[in-house]
């Protein structure tokens, strides 16, 4: 029955929507490589769109830390390594600046954050391997998550979302965060609003434009005057009063080959000997598409080896005569340290080393007992929070008179359901 309810949502909310497939858009100087950044109008609505690809060799995902909050998004992505892109990364609560929801920062978890069960939830580890998690379960903080927001869900399994809870029906600017199908394309909306040229999007229109710009799974992550796109180090898209206005959470796409490094360490030992030690090995670094990013050999009478590098994944091989070549997948961590030690067995040949693939095994996690919607406003700074679940048209900013033929249509599929 839910798959049912889905489809005549999709149906139902693109007839509906006043942005109809008539847009243009145009394709703005691309902040880095991976990145594409476009300029859409349409019907006098006015949004930006974002697609990132956080498979790409150089491009990494950032949240702000907890001790990053409370400034302009401008300020904060100038602060931090590599930035390209930036956006509002969750609704907050005003004036402690405590975002709503689980929120975590480059490893560091926002105290006081925690998902309930209302909101959905997208979460990333280090190599910026994304998972969509849906409202009703409740997701703890854990070791693996590096990034980590919570939204208003406005898109699920390819289908616009709309509760018309909270200022979800009215028409204003929105920013939209989520993943395609594959989970390894980052799909940004930011749609201009509170202005006469461009009067904004509802929740279900802000998931249908992330539908449209490739995303599969979408939360709303910001709205009103805090509602902004930074690229290629300026604004692109400003509040709708113009000012720079503090926010929370931010997120950020990074460009790792000229922002944030790394330094990879080990030896190199002999396989089964713990006290062997493979002095003068060679050393080769690869970037996951096989391109040798640096070669080196050990440093000291311990096989001793370091590389100070961009943040990434890397394929580390070590070579040594009378050995087998050996190979290791390497994760970067920003300014820190990792060991990778090798250890090589004796004989000819070469070990082969593939990357492990881009998928998240975590869950599942328990369902909330009850995900109610949080009163709407109820001590919510600018952009407030709701709970988006379910298909619902017409209310403020909805379709007039076609709003009664959806309900009659929704009216055979009102029975009970669950998310999976």
């Amino acid at each position: 029955m839910a798959s049912v309810r889905v489809a005549v949502c999709a149906l139902l909310l693109a007839a509906l929507s006043p942005l109809a497939a008539r847009a243009q858009c145009a394709e703005v100087e691309a902040p880095a490589t991976g990145v594409t950044v476009e300029r859409c109008e349409a019907s006098e609505r006015r949004w930006w769109r974002v697609r990132a690809d956080l498979g790409a060799g150089d491009l990494g995902l950032r949240v702000s830390r907890p001790s990053e909050s409370a400034r302009s998004v401008e300020s904060w992505a100038a602060a931090v390594p590599g930035a390209v892109v930036a956006v509002q990364g969750g609704d907050f609560r005003f004036p402690s600046y405590q975002p709503e929801g689980l929120t975590v920062g480059a490893g560091e978890a926002w105290a006081q954050t925690e998902d309930d069960g209302g909101l959905a939830v997208l979460a990333f580890d280090a190599r910026g391997v994304g998972v969509y998690v849906p409202p009703r379960q409740v997701v703890p903080a854990e070791a693996w998550m590096e990034n980590v927001v919570s939204g208003v869900e406005v898109l699920r399994a390819g289908a616009p979302v709309d509760a018309c809870v909270g200022r979800g029906c009215e028409r204003t600017s929105r920013t939209g965060v989520g993943l395609d199908e594959s989970g390894r394309i980052l799909v940004a909306v930011v749609a201009e609003g509170d202005r006469p040229a461009s009067p904004g999007v509802t929740d279900a229109e802000l998931g249908a434009l992330l539908r449209d710009a490739g995303a599969r799974d979408a939360v709303r992550t910001g709205e009103g005057a805090t509602s902004l796109l930074w690229a290629g180090g300026a604004v692109a898209s400003a509040s709708s009063d113009g000012a720079a206005r503090p926010s929370a959470a931010f997120v950020g796409v990074v460009d790792r080959a000229s922002g944030q490094t790394t330094r990879l360490r080990g030896i190199v030992g002999v396989e089964g000997d713990e006290d062997g030690r493979l002095v003068g090995a060679e050393l080769q670094l690869e970037a996951l598409d096989g391109r040798v990013v640096t070669m080196g050999g050990t440093l000291t009478d311990q096989a001793y080896w370091e590389f100070t590098v961009p943040v990434r994944e890397y394929v580390v091989r070590a070579s040594h005569p009378g050995y087998r070549t050996g190979c290791k997948v390497c994760v970067g961590v920003p300014s820190e340290d990792v060991w990778c030690s090798l250890f090589l067995a004796p004989g000819e040949g070469e070990q082969r080393c593939e990357p492990p693939p881009r998928v998240l095994e975590v869950g599942p996690w328990p369902e909330a007992m009850d995900a109610g919607a949080p009163e709407a406003d109820a001590g919510v700074g600018p952009g407030g929070s709701g709970v988006g679940s379910g298909c619902a048209a017409g209310g403020a900013g909805g379709a007039g008179g076609r709003g009664a033929l959806a309900v009659l249509l929704l009216g055979a599929l009102a029975r009970p359901w669950r998310r999976r």
